[in-house]
């Protein structure tokens, strides 16, 4: 029963009228043509009995008449009648008497027997007109003093006489019931099932996206109010998505102002990709300039993306900046951010984040990690190698301490920074980017410039990918000490 009920509810509405309304109509017009039926034949047998008495009481007085001439003339009188009366209109008709005391039968056509003339004297001993209808026969009585005339018919040819007329009239009712059916179901289509669907088809399009679609229809004042609410909600939604696209882009122009500048950096050069998944993002990096010619490089990713992790990027930026100005150790701006971001940011929001500290003047640089990506080194043409010191993610545990880690880099070396946007990259096999890209990519580009270095990586990600849409943030930075 709810698999019927939940297919039934799944059909469109076209069809659940297309079937109630045919259905309704269908057993109206069954349930009549049965009433009819049945008052139709006990009208038809009833008059058929009256019929046959009227015929009775006129036999009756024209064998009060040939009583004169003798028995003979009674029974030749009840023949010749019988015989005429046996004709395709009256078929099974047979007269009986009761006459003066003796029984006479028409003999004319075959049909005399005493269990006819018992059957139609028991009829006659009926008061009820529809009890003298039932049975085998229809019988007329007319009773006087000279005795009693018994006309009767068989019920069978009666009632197939009768039905084949009823048949007629019951294909013509039906026939126009169907009429009325298709007739019924075309304006309920047309006045309900038709806008219906029309505001199905504008909603489907709304869902999509489509907010130029307008619902229309001119049924009935009920459903023009549904179509004028459509299309006041529509019109509301695309009010709301345009201050909504206006919003995201100015918080967009709000976070790409935010981005540091990376030009013009004496000792390094950096260059960087950054593509958030949506309008704004949750990867948050920076370059900051310290004392004595040092750099510091930042990358950051919070969890998840849009608004929400562009907000708490933003508070990290300026988390950061403000600890750089109390000390130069990644350790201990990694230890100050994360008390911060666990004062300031909601529970469960977490963040990870590398800092390195560059100085091209002495040739090292310092780094300390809070759960985040690994960040390569690649010295001269060596192999590159993954800077693997790190702590507890941020925003867990307000008194966590950084370790950090200083590596000497010699003449010539460079840095490859990135967010789990890129190692997570998937292609539309489900395969990931992952890390052996990463360092095969820097050995295979031994010279060249940062930018060019971001630039390969961006073909690379591009060719990966193969059109499927990055479902989280990038962010690379590249930094090569000249």
């Amino acid at each position: 029963m709810d698999t019927f009920k939940h297919r039934w509810h799944q059909l469109p509405i076209s069809r659940q009228l297309l079937v109630l309304v045919n259905a309704i109509l269908f057993g109206f017009v069954v349930s009549f043509l049965l009433v009819d039926y049945r008052l139709r034949m006990d009208r038809h047998l009833n008059e058929k009995q009256i019929a046959l008495t009227e015929e009775a009481k006129t036999i009756y007085e024209s064998l009060l008449v040939a009583e004169a001439h003798g028995g003979e003339a009674i029974q030749n009188l009840v023949d010749n009648v019988c015989a005429r009366m046996n004709t395709d209109d009256s078929p099974g008709h047979h007269i009986a008497a009761d006459w003066r005391g003796l029984p006479y039968q028409a003999i004319s056509h075959g049909h005399a027997s005493d269990e006819m003339l018992s059957a139609m004297r028991s009829a006659s001993e009926s008061i009820d007109t529809e009890t003298k209808a039932n049975g085998s026969l229809v019988v007329g009585v007319f009773t006087g003093p000279a005795g009693t005339v018994y006309i009767s018919e068989k019920r069978s040819a009666v009632v197939g006489a009768t039905r084949r007329s009823l048949l007629i009239q019951m294909f013509a009712v039906l026939l126009l019931g169907a009429i009325a059916a298709f007739v019924v179901s075309a304006v309920l289509r047309q006045l309900i099932a038709k806008p219906i669907q029309g505001f199905v088809s504008a909603l489907k399009s709304v869902a999509s996206g489509d907010l130029s679609v307008i619902a229309r229809t001119r049924s009935c004042r009920e459903l023009s109010y549904l179509a004028d609410q459509i299309n006041a909600m529509t019109e509301a939604l695309d009010h709301a998505q345009r201050d909504h696209r206006v919003h995201m882009e100015k918080a967009r122009q709000i976070q790409q102002n935010l981005r540091p500048k990376v030009n013009g950096l004496v000792g390094i050069d950096v260059a960087e990709l950054f593509a958030p998944a949506d309008d704004v993002g949750g990867d948050y990096y920076d370059v900051i300039s310290l004392s004595d010619g040092r750099y510091l490089l930042c990358v950051a990713d919070v969890s998840g993306h849009g608004v929400p992790a562009a907000m708490a990027a933003t508070l990290l930026k300026a988390f950061v900046s403000e600890a750089a100005k109390k000390s130069s150790s990644p350790a201990e701006i990694l230890t100050d951010v994360n008390q911060r971001y666990c004062e300031y940011v909601m529970m469960g929001h977490f963040a990870t984040m590398t800092l390195l500290v560059v100085d091209p003047n002495r040739r090292n640089l310092t780094y300390a990690n809070a759960g985040h990506e690994f960040p390569f080194l690649q010295i001269g043409s060596e192999t590159p190698v993954r800077l693997t010191v790190g702590n507890l993610i941020l925003g867990v545990e307000d008194d966590t301490h950084y370790d950090e880690e200083i590596i000497s880099i010699g003449d010539s070396a460079r840095l490859v920074i990135v967010s789990d946007g890129v190692t997570e990259a998937f292609d539309p096999s489900e395969e990931q980017y992952g890390t052996d890209r990463i360092e095969h990519l820097m050995r295979k580009v031994p010279t060249s410039t940062a930018r060019e270095l971001v630039q390969e990586f961006e073909k690379s990600l591009d060719a990966f990918r193969k059109g499927r849409k990055a479902f989280d943030d990038t962010t690379l930075l590249v930094a090569q000490l000249r």
